[in-house]
């Protein structure tokens, strides 16, 4: 059968199924879904049957058991449930949005139970086609134009949980409506016809029955020429994910989960158009459950970027937030701690004494090392010129309580190593340029409440080496590679 052939080929072409490959199917009863099962039957995959009763039509108990019957017939597993979606919707959420978000995690489920990891879906050309139309109408970009992919990971979906690992295909998008009703008709299946489909409240109906019809008396093509624009898209989305692939690390630096550093210098020398995928990628990176992100959302992102009046901060998404550092800007989550990998940060809140001999773990792979160490008296600045590195040397006799690191404290002081008063930690920080973000998690050695070393910035100068010193606590500062 000649739609058997097109969706084999179609199926071949992308790389959607290995021979023997399980798949659930979504089977609504309608003629798309029939064609589906009964194609991918006949290719000879192993499929389990599943149908959501959305209990939005008095009808649809009717339709269940007429599918139920029809997977029946083909002796496949099925996988029947009865929601009420209408409950659903509501709260921002249409009762479209609602539907599908109820069936596909209904179909997540049923995979997960049978340990599957593909679900297929009987998207045609011609939903493909309102698919472009619909995201074109609500103002969408390049992404939006692509339309439906053949295959998608459903993990990057928003409201569908515990779907790692699951992808969706659709073996349909070859084939248009037409050809699935003469399939169904050719081998004696009996589709349902949904009654929704004709309700003109729905933007898809809408479009389906209105705006469709009216467009093809402009140009009778308009059709083929939306799937080829979708097919133009897909390519130019592709090669932009290639060029941001290989601009990423001149232009961003992981700070652990929730958070990335942007390089402002680079950011600039990259075309517009790549600046536009940059920061999307990278809101889909630290926010991967992100939909829809907004044109306006993505050139104020930009603008930030650009304006060297830029203010100290500017939310971005919820949740997520842009903090200016000069030559670098911070985009992170607003309810997670940033964790700089790449300077000195403590791992929790708890303040941890230092072992001597021994170390502290820090973040990201830093360490805080100390040692005990012998030292002639009156050759101290001899020693102090034979360290290297980060590090405090401290006069051992000088202690009244051991030592231990913490996070800095509301009214923490130090008296600087060379001077006589003492200033506010948050100051030394300030003024050696640590980043505000990073300052909250800074590791700060102290001795019972005396401040002894602002970690890699400031010694307190109560604690320094002397003529008389002979015995020393060195600690030292290790960043991830040196140890």
């Amino acid at each position: 059968m000649l739609s058997n052939e097109q969706v084999s080929e179609f199926i071949k072409r992308h790389q959607l199924l290995n021979h023997g490959d399980r798949v659930v199917i979504g089977v609504s009863g309608g003629p798309d879904s029939l064609c589906l099962l009964d194609s991918l039957y006949h290719l000879g995959y192993p499929l389990i049957c599943a149908h959501l009763d959305h209990g939005l039509r008095q009808e649809s108990s009717d339709e269940a058991a007429h599918v139920k019957g029809i997977a029946q017939s083909y002796k496949l597993p099925f996988e029947i449930e009865r929601q009420d979606v209408a409950l659903k919707a509501g709260s921002g959420v249409s009762l479209e949005e609602a539907a599908r978000l109820a069936r596909y995690n209904f179909l997540v489920r049923v995979a997960r139970k049978n340990d599957v990891h593909v679900i297929a879906t009987g998207h045609t050309a011609d939903d493909q086609v309102e698919t472009v139309l619909m995201h074109f109408l609500r103002g969408t970009g390049p992404s939006g134009l692509r339309g439906m992919l053949p295959d998608t990971p459903l993990d990057s979906w928003a409201g569908i949980p515990d779907a790692q690992g699951i992808r969706l295909i659709r073996p349909l998008l070859a084939l248009n409506r037409d050809q699935t009703e003469d399939h169904c008709q050719a081998v004696g299946l009996e589709p349902v016809i949904d009654s929704s489909n004709m309700d003109q409240t729905y933007f898809r109906n809408r479009i389906r029955h209105e705006l469709l019809p009216l467009l093809e008396t402009y140009n009778p093509g308009i059709r083929q020429i939306l799937l080829r624009l979708a097919r133009i898209m897909t390519a130019e989305v592709d090669l932009l994910a290639e060029m941001v692939a290989s601009a990423w690390e001149s232009v961003f630096e992981s700070l652990g989960e929730s958070a990335l550093l942007l390089r402002v210098e680079s950011m600039k020398t990259k075309p517009l158009a790549l600046q536009r995928a940059l920061l999307r990628s990278a809101i889909k990176k630290l926010q991967p459950a992100a939909r829809d992100v907004s044109f306006d959302t993505i050139e104020r992102g930009i603008q930030f970027v650009s304006d060297p009046t830029r203010p100290a901060s500017r939310p971005l998404i919820a949740g997520l937030m842009l903090k200016d550092l000069g030559e670098e800007i911070l985009l992170y989550h607003t309810d997670s701690p940033v964790i700089f990998d790449r300077l000195p940060q403590l791992i929790g809140d708890a303040q941890v004494e230092v072992p001597i001999p021994g170390e502290v773990e820090l973040a990201g792979g830093w360490k805080l090392t100390a040692t005990s160490e012998s030292i002639v008296p009156g050759s101290y600045q001899t020693y102090l010129k034979a360290l290297e590195g980060d590090f405090a040397a401290i006069d051992e006799s000088g202690l009244s309580a051991p030592l231990s690191v913490r996070t800095r404290v509301p009214g923490d002081r130090i008296q600087p190593l060379g001077l006589k008063g003492t200033t506010k930690v948050s100051d030394i920080m300030i003024n050696n340029r640590i980043p505000e973000l990073a300052r909250a998690r800074w590791p700060i050695v102290v001795s019972g409440d005396e401040v002894v070393w602002v970690a890699g910035v400031r010694m307190s100068h109560l604690f320094r080496l002397t003529e008389g010193t002979s015995r020393a606590i060195v600690i030292r500062l290790s960043p991830p590679q040196e140890n």
